[in-house]
């Protein structure tokens, strides 16, 4: 993941209408009204010194904002009690970094613009809310405010306000992992943007997001088109421009290009860069060029300024880097310590999506990992991924709506807090009598720890950046036995026990390996061990059970008859109530609470609040999983990627909620598979023993199938961590 490298929080057109009865125009009104900002606030000011009449005052403040001088803004407008004045306060105090003050005043603006039927200001001021949100990295409470901005818009038929509120959503969701929701979001923008500054701003959040996504020269393209178009369209100096050199300076800079690295960053210094913006940024480039104590100077200078949001761990985490380099492992430690405790607090506010968020923010956690492993402090590393576990593996979503009540803090899965050093010890305590598996990055290497009956033991894996390749030619190509051995090596090792259950958590890219598609010089792993992925490592509170019949839940649209078939036989061989067709409501959805075995062959279909199970009267989503409030025992999921989350690690999946829970196990798929090869595979299934022991049923229901590694490699079983 790569963070913004420049705050760039699109303004709204700042329309602040003065009283509406008034003497003849005035100089002030009449610049005012040309957008000749510079002779306005001269004489706006000349007015309001000879008058003293407020609306002049605001007239001054709007020139002041337009000028990009938001403390005389601040001063001129000061006094003043109507929505506009507290708009022009909010918005400076925006500016200055004033954040707390600033939604205070902008969601007085808000408020009293809507109550005054002025829909126009109101969605001004609640983008500028979104913004003010955004920068604190309070990211849930900036797309509630995003909403309500495009809302507004809608009504007041702002088709541009639109196009700015779309591309904020993708800024917003780019910082929440949610890549392809904000893909979507810059698609709708450009479509709609008919101002050459909005597609500048859409082409730098393109070009951003493929940063975050980790490809520096396909950002390439996005931002020198962007410049491209600025230029043509006379565009001024000001944040675009500066973040657009800026984002180049970073492309440059991993092309190893560090001359134009340089040339960039003096270039985004004259459009107007900050101090603490341009001496981060070529501080990186230095550190690059191995010229480490001037790296090292330029980094402390960028965090002499305040910082919050993704400054206040990416900072740190460049000097912990630099330390590294220098050999001071001491205060490379403290320094990654310092990043993720950043980290912690923007996950605390950032809710439900707080799992997505830390799947994309690991760097601090990974690279304390590989400064840890270079000393072969095992225990310490299994308290960073312990760490790791109680930010991001939370609840996968907050309640349902209409299923069930809401949970409180005590049910299976909810939020936990971060464990407190030493956490390793609960953990080796927790999985006595079970084999856990953790393979994770850790500077350039992988690191795979084994955790068996209170001990643990470490090892060197291999190279991160090829066994990261070799996981995602497994996962295109399953059935490629030679990549299934290299990785099979790395990941499982060679001391572990024949037939033993192996829990494997696989942390970064590594975890887009099928475990199906793993091999051993033997053959394939399932026919060595029983293989199931972990979510994580902490205990949970142990799931409420009851003597409750099974439950099936088949082809609710009616558009899948290999699923409606398959649905029936396996009602039939569970003894189970049969859900199909139209009785496979949401309503009767709620009736899976505490059910031993929940089958569901389904269609799912990827909405922005994730994946989502079609059921006949609307769709069912992690939300509503959470819901249920008691989990079934057993989850079959014969449905398409519903293993698949926002990230790599499964957060947001459907399975995962199922776990979030209180699922003891869930058998689903990582991607997409027909139908009818889909109930053919889980026929087998069933056939083999799958309600019981559903771990060694799929694995022979693999190993003997016909149908080809893409459809048979889709399949896995998730468990629970163990009850504390």
């Amino acid at each position: 993941m790569v963070p913004k490298l420049a705050r760039v929080w699109l303004a709204a057109v700042l329309v602040v209408q003065a009283a509406a009865c008034r003497a003849p125009r005035s100089d002030c009104v009449q610049h005012r009204a040309a957008h000749a900002w510079i002779p306005a606030l001269v004489s706006c000011v000349a007015e309001l010194g000879q008058t003293r009449d407020p609306a002049r005052a605001l007239d001054a403040a709007t020139a002041a904002s337009y000028l990009q001088r938001p403390r005389d803004a601040l001063r001129l407008a000061a006094g003043a009690t109507s929505p506009d004045a507290h708009y022009l306060i909010g918005a400076a105090q925006f500016a200055l970094g004033e954040l707390a003050p600033a939604a205070s005043h902008l969601e007085v603006a808000a408020t009293l613009h809507a109550l005054a039927g002025d829909a126009h200001a109101e969605a001004r001021d609640r983008q500028q809310l979104a913004g003010v949100a955004f920068q604190r990295g309070d990211y849930r409470d900036a797309l509630a405010a995003e909403e309500l901005a495009r809302a507004a818009a809608l009504r007041d038929h702002d088709d541009r306000m639109v196009v700015l509120l779309d591309v904020a959503r993708a800024d917003i969701l780019r910082r929440l992992g949610d890549f392809r929701g904000a893909e979507r979001a810059i698609d709708q923008a450009l479509a709609a943007a008919r101002a050459p500054a909005d597609r500048v701003a859409a082409l730098l959040k393109r070009g951003m997001l493929y940063l975050d996504e980790g490809n520096p020269p396909l950002a390439r393209e996005p931002f020198t088109r962007a410049l491209d178009e600025a230029r043509a369209a006379a565009l001024p100096d000001g944040e675009l421009i500066e973040a657009l050199h800026e984002n180049l300076s970073y492309v440059e800079r991993k092309a190893r290009a560090f001359p134009r690295a340089l040339d960039e960053m003096e270039r985004a210094r004259q459009a107007g860069a900050g101090e603490p913006a341009y001496r981060l940024n070529r501080g990186l480039v230095r550190a690059d060029m191995g010229e480490l104590a001037s790296a090292a100077e330029d980094l402390a200078a960028a965090e002499a300024a305040p910082l919050d949001g993704e400054g206040a761990w990416w900072v740190p985490l460049q000097r912990a880097r630099v330390a590294a380099r220098q050999h001071d492992a001491a205060t490379a430690i403290a320094e990654d310590r310092r990043a993720i405790a950043q980290v912690t607090a923007l996950a605390a506010r950032a809710g439900w999506l707080a799992p997505t968020m830390i799947a994309h923010r690991r760097e601090p956690h990974l690279h304390l990992i590989g400064l840890l492993a270079h000393d072969q402090r095992w225990t310490d590393i299994l308290d960073v991924v312990a760490t790791l576990d109680g930010q991001a593996l939370l609840d996968s979503s907050e309640p349902a709506s209409d299923l069930a009540p809401p949970h409180d803090g005590s049910l299976p899965g909810r939020a936990r807090p971060a464990p407190p050093p030493g956490a390793a010890a609960r953990v080796l305590d927790a999985w006595r009598g079970r084999r856990l598996v953790i393979v994770v990055p850790g500077g350039d290497r992988v690191w795979r720890l084994d955790v068996h009956d209170g001990e643990i033991a470490g090892s060197d894996a291999g190279d991160a950046a090829a066994l990261a390749e070799l996981a995602h030619t497994l996962e295109r190509t399953p059935g490629d036995a030679g990549t299934g051995r290299a990785l099979g090596a790395a990941l499982l090792g060679p001391r572990l026990p024949p037939g033993a259950r192996i829990a494997l958590l696989a942390i970064g890219p590594l975890a887009r390996a099928p475990l199906a598609a793993l091999q051993t010089a033997d053959g394939p792993a399932i026919a060595r061990y029983q293989l199931v992925r972990a979510p994580g490592v902490l205990p949970r509170t142990p799931a409420r059970r009851a003597d409750a019949a099974s439950i099936v839940i088949g082809d609710p649209t009616g558009d899948l008859p290999a699923a409606a078939a398959e649905a029936r036989q396996v009602a039939a061989q569970l003894h189970a109530d049969l859900l199909i067709g139209g009785a496979a409501t949401r309503a009767a959805f709620a009736r899976a609470a505490g059910a031993d075995v929940l089958h569901i062959a389904a269609h799912t279909t990827l909405r922005p609040e994730g994946e989502t199970l079609e059921l006949a009267d609307g769709p069912i989503a992690a939300a509503d999983i959470a819901g249920l409030g008691r989990a079934p025992r057993l989850v079959v999921l014969a449905s398409c990627s519903t293993a698949a989350g926002r990230d790599d690690a499964g957060n947001g999946s459907l399975a995962s909620a199922f776990l979030d829970a209180g699922a003891e196990l869930v058998v689903a798929t990582r991607w997409s598979v027909g139908d009818a090869e889909a109930a053919q595979l889980i026929r087998a299934f069933y056939a083999a023993g799958g309600a019981g022991d559903p771990v060694r049923a799929l694995a022979e229901a693999q190993l003997a199938s016909p149908l080809p590694a893409t459809t048979w490699a889709a399949f896995e079983v998730l468990g629970a961590r163990p009850a504390r």
